[in-house]
């Protein structure tokens, strides 16, 4: 009887350690999860309902890091973004500034065989 009550200690015990400790290990719980997943604005969201719920907690430094970690990934994502399209539209000009140098060139010969046929007419 004695194994067996120690037994069921020990499960319920073992069921505990499973269990968060403090009600918003849950939230940077699921915040770490939207990070992994790349979604950095609900993480963000996650951490601020953290933050806002238990400001005061052991783990709101840890909080404040990883919502300012996810939202600085966040803005960099942004502004690779932001970059592409502007290095898109600058490579697009380049291709249409080389065709009108291309067209310029053939016009300046044009010019030169033009000229040239002149001269020889004097």
């Amino acid at each position: 009887m004695r194994a067996l009550v120690l037994t069921m200690l020990v499960l319920v015990l073992a069921g505990c350690v499973n269990l968060p400790l403090r009600p918003g290990v849950l939230l940077l719980d699921r915040g770490d999860a939207l990070l992994e997943q790349g979604d950095y604005v609900s993480a963000v969201a996650a951490y601020d309902e953290f933050l806002k719920k238990y400001p005061d907690d052991r783990l709101a430094g840890s909080a404040q890091a990883r919502r300012d970690t996810a939202s600085a990934i966040r803005s960099a994502r942004e502004e690779i973004a932001r970059l592409r399209t502007d290095l898109s539209a600058r490579e697009n000009e380049m291709t249409r500034l080389r065709q009108e140098i291309d067209r310029l060139r053939a016009d300046l010969e044009t010019i030169k065989q033009t000229d040239l046929r002149l001269e020889r007419k004097r």
